[in-house]
């Protein structure tokens, strides 16, 4: 096939968004209103040449001041078209930019999962833009192979038959990205029909979906031997299938405890309460042993720190406040008596709990391990102060709720969290919110305000 066209770019918009300095409304710019025109002329010269005028919304976006930006975009062609999903990179000057995946794409056409698409790949003139279609990707080409509908449903049908995709026919199956990050972690919502079952499809470099397969079963033994309504229920089947290192979740169906909090404020205290009793359970469980060590409170700060880079360069002033929090989380942390590494889930929140009535199901068990209870207890802790939304009281209560559905918490393991939650905060500050954001800084500083006061309040 030749080589695709070359399509036209924005170097100075592009530099500026890319460059440091200027704090983040550049980037926010950018992303407003000069990506998407290239990205749609981008995805016409992916098309056939019929016209087709795709419709392209921004997903998600990482800024890497001075080296990437990176966007996963949503593109739908025509009326009743199906979302595709396209990983869009800009570099600066001097740097490299992602390649091509030939051999994915090659394989791709050939399975016939590529169209309305006649290509997966493009890049600007300058090579300063690449744009990837989705399902191509070098490094998992599994992906390729798991939107074919037949090969899928007999990957399926082996590793993980309690899902009911028995006697399903093809045409009847349809595959949706939920996440397309190349070279990184893929993931497809796979249903029957309109009405049917649907799983959840995680792909992986290595063997770790097999270990994530089974700590929650590991899990949900000690959930069922709990005998406690309020305590999640025992993961719905998972598989996992070796040849395409990938991970089967059944769906549940409920709403994440994040919608429960923001439609329902203190009236989530259930659930909330539900989650705590859950996070017990499970740091008592008693295969901790088995497990991964989890990062302990160096690796903690450490991941905090990189997450703080994009918040030193875009606000200085923050970025450094943020730096100085986290060595007094670290200082407190290192003051206060440890304890023996218990199982942890490693990502317990509001998003990975699903409430059907007063009842919890507990998802994503990718970072379970060994490790440090409080490190838990402290991103709940902060998650669900991000989830109301600065609302002191409304967070207050919720905490109440927590704590009273986990039990016996000891003033050390309650001194530990506080200190993870401030930690925690800061993370979530620099993590969550949208670079393209047009209060970005001032929603940043006042993120990292918070968690100044709760660690004072710690210290006190």
């Amino acid at each position: 096939m030749p080589a695709p066209p070359a399509v036209r770019g924005s170097p100075s918009a592009l530099d500026r968004a890319l460059g440091v300095g200027e704090g983040p409304g550049p980037v926010a710019r950018f992303l407003g209103e000069v990506a998407p025109d290239e990205v749609r002329s981008a995805v016409r010269r992916c098309l056939p040449a019929d016209g087709t005028d795709p419709l392209v919304h921004l997903v998600r976006a990482k800024l890497k001041p001075g080296r990437t930006l990176t966007a996963e975009y949503g593109v739908v062609l025509g009326q009743n078209g199906r979302e595709r999903r396209l990983s869009v990179t800009w570099v600066a000057r001097g740097t490299t930019p992602p390649g091509r995946s030939a051999g994915s794409e090659v394989e791709a056409r050939r399975r016939g999962v590529l169209a309305p698409f006649r290509r997966a790949w493009v890049a600007t003139d300058d090579g300063r833009m690449t744009v990837s279609v989705a399902p191509v990707d070098e490094a998992f080409p599994q992906l390729v192979r798991l939107h074919d509908r037949a090969h899928l449903l007999a990957v399926l049908a082996g590793a993980c038959p309690a899902a009911g995709f028995d006697d399903v026919a093809t045409n009847d199956v349809t595959v949706e990205t939920i996440r397309y990050r190349p070279g990184h972690r893929h993931v497809l919502r796979v249903v029957v029909g309109r009405d049917g079952p649907a799983v959840y499809v995680k792909t992986y470099g290595d063997d770790m979906g097999q270990r994530t397969v089974q700590a929650a079963a590991r899990a949900g033994i000690a959930f069922a031997a709990a005998k406690n309504d309020a305590v999640a229920g025992p993961p719905q089947s998972a598989g996992y299938a070796a040849a395409d290192r990938v991970a089967f979740w059944p769906e549940v169906v409920g709403l994440p405890q994040s919608k429960v909090i923001t439609l329902s404020g203190a009236a989530a205290g259930d659930v909330v309460r539900a989650a705590g009793a859950t996070m017990k359970v499970l740091h008592d469980a008693g295969f901790a042993e088995e497990l991964p060590s989890r990062p302990d409170a160096d690796g903690q700060a450490r991941e905090t720190l990189r997450t703080a880079e994009l918040v030193d360069l875009l606000a200085p002033a923050v970025g450094s406040r943020m730096r100085r929090t986290v060595g007094r989380v670290l200082e407190s942390l290192a003051g206060l008596p440890g304890e023996t590494p218990t199982v942890v889930h490693g990502d317990f929140k509001c998003d990975n709990l699903v409430a059907g009535g007063s009842r919890v199901h507990l998802l994503d068990f990718d970072r379970c391990g060994r490790g440090d209870p409080a490190a838990d207890i402290g991103k709940f802790l902060a998650d669900l102060r991000w989830w109301s939304a600065g609302d002191d009281a409304l967070a207050a209560r919720l905490h109440e709720a927590f704590l009273d559905g986990y039990g016996v918490l000891g003033p050390t393991r309650a001194a530990r969290a506080r200190a993870y939650d401030a930690l925690l905060q800061l993370r979530m500050a620099a993590r969550r919110v949208p670079v393209q954001d047009p209060e970005w800084e001032g929603r940043v500083t006042r993120l990292v305000g918070a968690a100044e006061a709760t660690l004072a309040e710690e210290r006190r």
